[in-house]
């Protein structure tokens, strides 16, 4: 069995090309018999039309009105069986032979040619390839016509024979060339074929050892691409699939390691701060302190598992909506007071709330609410000190919006298409926010999608971002 798609590519090639030369060959050998035998045909028909007529013409009329040839006419026939390039005999009705073009005397004469008949001539010819009854040692080309005399009756037959061994040495020799200068253009076939081959598999070899590779975690191998056809479409799929897994390999070690630590922090702290209250470490004065940090802790993780949860409920499918009519403008208010020591801390100015009328949507509350928190996490924690936090609620064209800007940095033009993939973290975002997780605004987008709307973002540098989502309108 073969085991490389090169030998097989190649192997099959081969096999149609050899199979498609010997076809041609042998439909050409065919071809050319046929040809020659009618030309042969032809031109052995109309000598013996010729000879038929001159004798006809030298036919002596004999008793009861009958006619004869003359042995005299001998030597003529020998000429005509020179002009022909073969021999010339004459039968009488019953196709026993009467004169040869070879003499007189020539052992042809009297025999009697057997596998031919006067029912043979009924179409006012014949032709027979064969011995001829064995009066000739190889096989011949014979064409018949009827000698006739002048009052039309027929006075026997008149057969030109000529050697078939010139066909065949004709059709050997033709064989004998397009044999050799078949397998000559066979071999630059092959030779160029198998150059071609091996170039369109190495290609598929290289994908194949990148494959393996991938499969052991290195996704660093390339695959050289070079032209436009499919197999240089599929190296580059395979490229882009290789800076994708990269990308989400990276990603991954990322997120394992924030959710790490993000884990890891809080339960230290709870840990060290519970440990502190039970063991007399923190005075009694200072537990209502500590147990503010632990509850906030606690909150932390919750939050955490919860992103986590509806990650993997996502992944699976699993995510199912349970819509509820409630005042989105109610949630806001609400979940902004979650961040009013931050707030105050950065001393910062919150808009847009003062007059902002109720806005009923239907959808599911736990999952917008997580919606909201986490645009207003990132909008608080991004805001620089003394900044400004706007936020928008208003209906149009049967959706209703929300739009979340704060003032500060704002996000890079380059980094604006990615922020709202899996694990994606920008630049700035690691470095004010070194334990996220890049998952928060993954989430929003997927909440959103699953309720049928929408989020957008437009940020100017140095100038502010905003984040603006829709729903269809639950009213």
């Amino acid at each position: 069995m073969f085991k490389s798609i090169f030998l097989k590519y190649f192997s099959a090639v081969a096999l149609i090309l050899s199979f498609a030369f010997v076809m041609l060959t042998a439909t050409q050998a065919f071809v050319a018999g046929r040809y020659w035998i009618s030309e042969k045909k032809d031109l052995l028909t109309e000598n013996a039309t010729t000879v038929s007529n001159f004798l006809s013409e030298n036919a002596l009329k004999g008793p009861s009105n009958t006619y004869f040839l003359p042995n005299t006419l001998s030597p003529t026939l020998h000429h005509f069986g020179s002009l022909a390039d073969g021999h010339v005999l004459v039968t009488d009705t019953d196709l026993c032979v009467l004169l040869c073009s070879d003499s007189a005397d020539c052992f042809h004469v009297g025999r009697k040619i057997t596998n031919l008949s006067a029912d043979s001539f009924q179409s006012g010819s014949v032709f027979a390839v064969g011995r001829l009854s064995g009066i000739y040692d190889q096989n011949q080309y014979t064409a018949g016509v009827p000698l006739l005399s002048k009052n039309g009756s027929v006075m026997g037959y008149v057969l030109v024979s000529a050697s078939a061994k010139a066909m065949q040495q004709y059709i050997t020799d033709n064989m004998q060339v397009s044999l050799i200068s078949g397998v000559a253009v066979l071999m630059i076939v092959f030779i160029v074929l198998y150059i071609i081959t091996y170039r369109q598999a190495k290609p598929l070899r290289q994908m194949a050892a990148a494959t393996r590779q991938f499969s052991r975690g290195d996704f660093s191998a390339r695959v050289r691409v070079k032209g436009r056809d499919e197999v240089a479409e599929l190296a580059n799929a395979l490229n882009t699939m290789a800076v994708s897994l990269s990308s989400e390999e990276e990603a991954r070690r990322s997120f394992v390691a924030n959710v790490s630590h993000e884990l890891k922090t809080p339960m230290t702290t709870i840990s060290g701060f519970i440990d502190g209250i039970l063991d007399g470490t923190v005075p009694p004065e200072k537990h209502d302190h500590y147990l503010r940090i632990v509850s906030d802790e606690i909150k932390r993780l919750s939050r955490l598992v919860r992103a986590m949860l509806n990650l993997s409920r996502i992944d699976s499918g699993q995510l199912k909506l349970h819509p509820t009519t409630f005042d989105l403008t109610e949630t806001v208010c609400a979940s902004l007071l979650s961040f009013e020591q931050q707030i105050d801390k950065k001393n910062l100015t919150v808009e847009g709330l003062e007059e902002c009328e109720p806005h009923m949507v239907c959808a599911d509350f736990d999952l917008l609410q997580q919606v909201v928190y986490n645009l207003l996490e990132n909008a608080v924690k991004f805001t620089n000190e003394g900044g400004t936090l706007s936020l928008r609620l208003y209906h149009e064209s049967g959706r209703t919006f929300m739009a979340v800007r704060n003032t500060g940095e704002g996000i890079p033009a380059t980094e604006l298409p990615h922020i709202f993939e899996r694990f994606y973290k920008s630049d700035r975002s690691r470095s004010l926010d070194k334990s996220g997780t890049g998952l928060g605004l993954f989430l929003v987008k997927t909440i959103l999608n699953l309720h049928g709307g929408e989020i957008t973002v437009q940020s100017v540098p140095h100038a502010y971002s905003e984040f603006v989502f829709w729903l269809p309108d639950g009213r």
